[in-house]
Formats: structure tokens, sequence, C-alpha cells
């Protein structure tokens, strides 16, 4: 009986239809079940445009745009601003911030 409740929890929980930020997989089989893993990142949860284009590079330096950017057009534009040499250092994908963070180098 317990397979038929935390099953199909999982499953929306996993495809990301269970409502709600932070949804862990034994969400709804009682008060115990608050044991889990998250989901979803809370920075991908909470920022949206316009925001700050920011990315990283292999050196973990930060860079973000001076001001914000409107969608992800004006954000890739605002990347090809950057020297050549840091676009080519960019590690994994860039993503929004709001606010910008202080000690974030602008290109």
């Amino acid at each position: 009986m317990r397979i038929r409740i935390i099953l199909p929890a999982a499953l929306l929980a996993v495809s990301g239809l269970l409502a709600g930020t932070g949804t862990t997989f034994a969400g709804t089989a009682g008060a115990g079940a608050a044991i889990g893993a998250t989901l979803r990142s809370p920075r991908a949860a909470a920022v949206g445009y316009p925001a700050y284009q920011c990315f990283k590079t292999k050196d973990r330096e930060e860079y973000c745009s001076d001001k914000k950017v409107k969608n992800h057009a004006a954000g890739s534009a605002w990347i090809k601003t950057c020297p050549k040499e840091v676009q080519e250092n960019m590690n994994g994908k860039p993503y929004l911030r709001d606010p910008r963070p202080g000690a974030a180098e602008s290109c």
C-alpha cells in the first residue's frame, strides 16, 4: 500500500510536476517523511528576467553584466562583448543573478 502512495509522488517530483519549490521525494508520505533530496535549485526558481547575466570562468572568476538584461538574447549579446580569452575560459552555462554580486567582474 505504501508503494502506491510514494511511487506516484516520486515520479511527479522527478518530472517537476509536483507543486512547490523544494519538493522532496517522500513529500506526501506523512509527517515523518521529510527525509528526501531537494529537487530544484533555489537559484533557478528564484530569479527570472530582468536580471544580471553572469558566468564563471575556469579560474573561478565571476563575470556579471553591469545592467539587467531583459531576455536570453540580450544576455547572449552581452557575453559576446567580453574579450575572446574570457569567453574561451567560460566554465558551465551562464546564469541569472539579482542582486548583482559586488565582487563580480565586468566585461
